[in-house]
Formats: structure tokens, sequence, C-alpha cells
């Protein structure tokens, strides 16, 4: 798999229970969560999410008073090779794209996948796609 998808970021508190509340938003309104990803600090944290329905997602999360910024990102199924990272990251290196983040994408029954946060998700998506580096 190799494609563009649409992420939501927003702020979260770092408290207890306010993860949950924002997954109980998506649980309650049967969007599935397809990648998660939280970068705290010592208050607050950005929660990254690929679901399933982003669009619907973004306007509920607004409707409970959150911003959401929304963006494309890469997914990639990098060949099982040692390596493999490497070569992708001096690929867009070279051509002057920066990684800004990486976690992992999980689908059922899928195999490993990654998403990449780029400065250029396009370019990106193109030169990975023609490298043969990654499914």
């Amino acid at each position: 798999m190799l494609t563009k998808v649409k992420q939501i970021s927003t702020f979260i508190e770092n408290k207890k229970g306010h993860l949950a509340a924002f997954t109980d938003i998506l649980a309650e309104n049967n969007i599935n969560i397809r990648a998660i990803c939280v970068y705290d600090s010592i208050e607050y944290g950005i929660l990254r999410l690929v679901v399933d329905d982003p669009y619907k997602a973004s306007e509920l999360f607004r409707e409970a008073g959150h911003t959401v910024r929304m963006a494309d990102v890469v997914v990639i199924e990098p060949l099982d090779q040692p390596g493999t990272m490497n070569k992708i990251f001096h690929l867009l290196a070279d051509y002057d794209i920066n990684i800004e983040y990486i976690y992992p994408y999980a689908v059922k029954d899928a195999p490993y996948m990654l998403i990449l946060a780029t400065s250029d998700p396009d370019k990106a998506l193109t030169l990975i796609s023609s490298s043969g580096f990654a499914i």
C-alpha cells in the first residue's frame, strides 16, 4: 500500500481520561481509528489520528469545542528488507523533503505500514512510488 490519507490533529490536555473522551466521540459515532499517536508535553499534547471518516470526526471534534487541523499524510508499506527505511529517508532528503514525524498504521490483516508526515506529501508519494522501496 502506498497512498495519501487525511490525518486529524488536535490539542489534548495531558490529564487522565482526556484521551478516552476524544475516543468516546469517535466510538459513539461509529468512526474507526486506523492510526493514533499522541506527542506529549507537561500540560498538553498533540493527538494525531487517521480514521475511516476524517471529515465527520473533524466536525464532531469542532462541535465539542476543539480546534482541529486536517492534513494529508503518506501511508507506506515498506519492503521488509534491511536498509529500506534508510533508503526512503535518504531519497526524500535528497529531494529536499522533510519528514516531520512518523508512526505506525494498522489495517486488519494487512502488513506493517507507516504514516509519514512530510513537507510535500504529493512529491513524497511520487518519489517513493517510483523508487521501488515500498509496495
